[in-house]
């Protein structure tokens, strides 16, 4: 693929191909959402549930393609980090997965009441949902996961938020290699070197925590300042399991 491999070396050529791709993409997964509220109208209440969320997602997903053409459009690129509530992000992940969980799938999450971090909250979104959806395809495709917890952790220093399964974890040769993509010119192991790429680009960390039953992650993020918690969306606490 040559034209891939001379846009990687290519930054200009990068923005120049991202505008029209995020474009079509864009246009793509608005007419999904038409087949989609089609399907919500005509199935019952479990199926309108799950295409409840699709559409939810694919309104997400619009959004992700929308600031990408805006960022493609600049000469420089602009930080939208901000305070936000890591909380409602958490909430929107599981409301967006839990649907398609397999039967008897659980997310445990416990993460108290609202905490503003700072970060781009879209890119803080995509490492969340990155690690949560591995979880739950892993156990649609037949891994022993059955529980997916998350947990927020905050200390004088910052926020951190474990994501664990329950699952018999890494493999060592696996291990090896996280946070990389496997191979040139394939997407194997993409999700999670692009999740830790996002969290160190807002001043966090993701790391693994080794040892434990299943796999557990850490993300680690800063703190709000005052004002910025001030300004961070509220909503009430946050504690409960939710099945597949």
């Amino acid at each position: 693929m040559p034209q891939l491999t001379l846009a990687a070396d290519n930054p200009t050529l990068v923005k120049a191909l991202s505008a029209p791709w995020a474009h079509d993409i864009r246009n793509a997964l608005a007419t999904i959402g038409l087949h989609l509220e089609t399907l919500e109208r005509l199935s019952g209440p479990r199926g309108g549930k799950v295409a409840s969320a699709a559409l939810a997602l694919i309104s997400r997903s619009a959004s992700m393609c929308s600031e990408a053409l805006a960022e493609a459009g600049r000469q420089r690129p602009t930080s939208r980090r901000r305070g936000f509530d890591l909380t409602a992000t958490i909430t929107e992940v599981v409301a967006l997965l839990a649907p398609l969980a397999s039967a008897g799938f659980e997310f445990d999450v416990d993460a108290g009441p609202p905490c503003i971090v700072l970060g781009d909250p879209t890119e803080v979104f995509r490492i969340l949902f990155n690690l949560a959806q591995n979880a739950v395809s892993l156990a649609r495709r037949g891994a022993r996961i059955s529980r997916l917890r998350i947990s927020v952790v905050r200390d004088g220093s910052g926020i951190a938020v474990r994501i664990s399964d329950d699952g018999p974890g890494l493999p060592k040769a696996v291990e090896a290699r996280l946070f990389r993509p496997a191979a040139e010119g394939t997407t194997n192991g993409f999700g999670l070197a692009i999740a830790r790429e996002l969290a160190e680009r807002n001043g966090g960390r993701l790391s693994l925590i080794h040892g434990g039953k299943g796999a557990t992650f850490l993300l680690e993020l800063p703190q709000a300042t005052a004002a910025e918690r001030t300004r961070g969306a509220t909503m009430p606490s946050l504690g409960r399991r939710i099945a597949g």
